[in-house]
């Protein structure tokens, strides 16, 4: 990201003129939708309610239709040989799930993971998302494993990203009881409406639903993923979570209730040190709280604030060397920023996007105090809003910021358009503002066209509202489909005077042409393989300052996925690297002179998961030159399950590369540990252990969870990370440079 500049004078009429006019220009856009007319599964609603126990045995259940569930994968449209039995219903205060999984075998019953929001595939679920907007571009989702542990989570743009558009960090209120008895999994799921947001008149409110039944065995003969409705294969794997694949549902005189949450948490615990400047540790000792307060101001409209936020069980990233001269990109890991996430998405090529929210309580790797902050999520009419305005204390250099968003979005049909502003203003009157219109069209089958436009304006720079300098633009035509022949052809650029500073730039001033062509399988029931595909693409980097060249990558492989247990991509790489200036690999001793080079690489990735669910493995080779030199990578991830309780996971990443005509090498390796101990499904300790022989530490995080109740949660949490270099004693609180163990406590008070 470019450097966050100083203040020189700029009338902030001229800002407000600017906003003025992004937002005339969106209200310009006043598209209309016509929806044929259909007949749509009905929600019955009934009174009575159920006994939330895990077996839909009441008479009540009696009286609803069943949903006919079909394979999707691997065999799509296959009839399940074992029969699953999945009714619906709903009444004043609920939505109502019950559901009986048979098993011909019931050895072949997968019960693995015991902690809230788990998400692995190597466990049994059942579940339902819901896509409330009915707007074909997000869905919120529901499940439960055979252990009856609830995971829920949300996705955005219609999955266009992957998994990389799914949020599982996203909590709500809801409830489910499982019960295992014989050959059949009985399961009973009951969802608050308040927990849903929607929009409807006052007869009817229309949503998208799917039904998953997941099975993870696969020496079952229903292996792999069932659903309601039919989803054929053809149209891309993993589309149960599709909002576009979901299918339409009426629910006749629903009613959202208005949910008001209260959470306060209070926070202690102690923090040793040790300062450069101090010939011995110091401790700091830190008792503080907060609090989060969720409230519905509408159907359609969220309100949550936050006071003092603290994010002290979260996880620590996972320790990365930089082999190229960009920017690395860390996920976002704090609760309250990954919640309704999708809202705020204004993604480019790559990780790119105008909001960032790493820049907001983080500045160097350092946690900045939030005061404070709100955020308002919805529907206004016919158009999504996303709100979002935090306050950070001052730290070190770095004046107080205040961070702003505002997102719109209208969807029609499988397209939408939108617009987003950004501010980030410091307490000493500097300022960066942002603003872009985004669209998604669907031109006609599966073929998209996506047009993004952004322009940046800071009181460092020459801001020209006619000028392209301080925008970006983006164009791309994709087809989506999986099997037989499929495109993407990409314009992005970016001038030298584009700055967002509460976004994430990976890459300055470029323009990239790109392409990309596949052509693929799905090779039918016989065959051992699910899906696979052959690819080719081209991505041209040139400068958009003179047009020079920067890069040029190509790469031409194979990916596939079998019915069984495997996955794998495989491809061949040239790249084109022009150097303007010297990169340091490991300063100041391993180093590449300006200068442009060509050189080739071999990439692979191999998962494999054995039928029994005990072992996963990742293996990630890649080797070839790189620049004047070569390059040997390769990443190693294993992976136990061992019982229903303890889950393991290491990785092993080694990156070496040598430049014999210089005489210089370096070889630099990564480990990691990670393991999770579910005791029962409200107690588990988590623990992740990392070294990293660049930096020479030793990072570990431990954490205890007990999840009493929904919204209850006691955390006890360690962290300390080691300097392990030869410069200071390893066996003196010298090496120990942080060590910190702290107490986190929360209630959630409804109303």
């Amino acid at each position: 990201m470019k450097k966050y500049r100083k203040r020189i004078k700029q009338p902030y009429a001229v800002i407000l003129l600017r906003l003025t006019f992004l937002f005339t220009c969106s209200g310009l856009f006043s598209l209309s939708q016509t929806t044929e007319a259909q007949t749509r599964r009905v929600i019955p609603f009934m009174t009575g309610g159920i006994n939330l126990d895990g077996i839909p045995d009441e008479e009540i259940w009696t009286k609803v239709e069943n949903f006919p569930l079909v394979m999707h994968s691997p065999n799509s449209g296959k009839i399940p040989e074992q029969n699953t039995d999945v009714r619906l219903f709903y009444d004043d205060m609920y939505l109502y799930m019950g559901v009986s999984a048979y098993y011909n075998d019931p050895g072949t019953i997968t019960r693995i993971g015991k902690v809230r929001d788990y998400t692995g595939w190597d466990t049994d679920w059942v579940g339902v998302s819901l896509d409330t907007y009915n707007d074909k571009q997000n869905i919120i989702l529901f499940g439960v494993n055979t252990n009856g542990i609830r995971t829920d989570g949300t996705t955005k743009n219609d999955l266009i990203n992957g998994f990389n558009d799914i949020n599982f960090n996203f909590n709500t209120f809801w409830d489910a009881e499982v019960k295992i008895i014989g050959n059949i999994w009985y399961t009973e799921i009951r969802i608050p409406l308040s927990s849903l947001r929607f929009q409807g008149n006052a007869d009817k409110v229309i949503m998208g639903m799917t039904i998953l039944r997941a099975i993870a065995n696969s020496n079952n003969p229903d292996y792999g993923h069932i659903t309601w409705p039919e989803i054929p294969q053809v149209k891309g794997l993993m589309l149960f979570w599709k909002a576009s694949m979901a299918e339409e549902v009426e629910f006749t005189g629903m009613k959202s209730r208005k949910p008001a949450y209260l959470t306060p948490y209070v926070i202690g615990g102690l923090n040793r040190f040790y300062d450069t400047d101090a010939s011995a540790a110091k401790t700091d000792y830190k008792i503080e709280a907060g609090a989060d307060f969720k409230y519905g101001i509408t159907n359609n409209l969220t309100l949550d604030v936050t006071a003092n936020t603290d994010f002290a069980q979260v996880e620590a990233d996972q320790e990365q060397f930089n082999l190229t001269r960009f920017s690395l990109f860390f996920p976002e890991k704090r609760p309250f920023f990954q919640e309704k996430s999708d809202v705020f998405d204004f993604s480019f090529n790559s990780y790119d996007n105008l909001f960032y929210s790493r820049n907001i309580g983080l500045y160097s790797g350092n946690p900045v105090r939030i005061y404070g902050g709100l955020r308002l999520t919805g529907r206004v009419g016919e158009w999504d809003l996303g709100l979002l305005d935090m306050q950070t204390a001052k730290f070190e250099e770095l004046s107080g910021q205040n961070f702003g968003i505002l997102r719109t979005k209208r969807t029609f049909g499988k397209s939408y358009l939108g617009g987003m502003v950004t501010s980030r203003i410091g307490s000493e009157g500097n300022y960066n503002i942002a603003y872009g219109i985004d669209t998604k069209l669907n031109l006609f089958g599966d073929d998209y066209l996506h047009v993004k436009w952004a322009q940046t304006f800071d009181d460092g720079a020459d801001n020209k509202i006619f000028s392209v300098n301080p925008s970006q633009i983006l164009v791309k035509w994709e087809n989506t489909r999986i099997k037989g022949f499929n495109y993407e052809f990409l314009l992005d650029w970016s001038g030298d005077s584009f700055n967002p500073a509460i976004g994430l730039e990976t890459r300055n001033d470029f323009f990239l042409k790109s392409a990309t062509l596949r052509y693929g399988w799905i090779p039918g029931k016989e065959s051992w393989l699910n899906a696979h595909y052959i690819f080719a693409e081209t991505n041209v980097f040139n400068s958009s300052v003179d047009g020079s060249l920067e890069s040029v990558a190509t790469a031409a492989g194979w990916s596939f996925m079998s019915k069984k247990t495997t996955e794998g991509l495989f491809y061949l790489g040239w790249e084109v690297e022009d150097l303007k200036d010297t990169m340091f690999l490991v300063y100041p001793d391993v180093f590449i002179p300006q200068g442009r080079y060509n050189f080739f690489s071999f990439f692979g990735n191999l998962y494999t998961t054995s039928p029994d669910n005990f072992l996963t493995l990742t293996l990630t080779p890649e080797a070839g030159t790189y620049y004047d030199g070569y390059r040997l990578s390769a990443s190693l991830l294993p992976g136990l399950n061992i019982g229903s309780g303890l889950k393991i996971s290491g990785s092993y990443r080694i990156d070496r590369v040598v430049f014999n005509e210089r005489s210089q090498q370096y070889t630099n390796n990564i480990f990691g540990l990670r393991a999770i101990m579910m005791f029962t499904t409200k107690l588990s300790f988590t623990t992740y252990v990392q070294y990293n022989t660049f930096s020479h530490r030793i990072i570990t995080n431990a954490r205890v969870r007990y999840n009493a109740q929904e919204g209850s949660d006691f955390y006890i949490v360690y962290n300390e990370g080691i300097d392990s270099s030869d410069r200071v004693n390893f066996r003196t609180d010298h090496g120990n440079e942080n060590r910190t163990i702290l107490l986190k406590y929360t209630y959630t008070f409804a109303f």
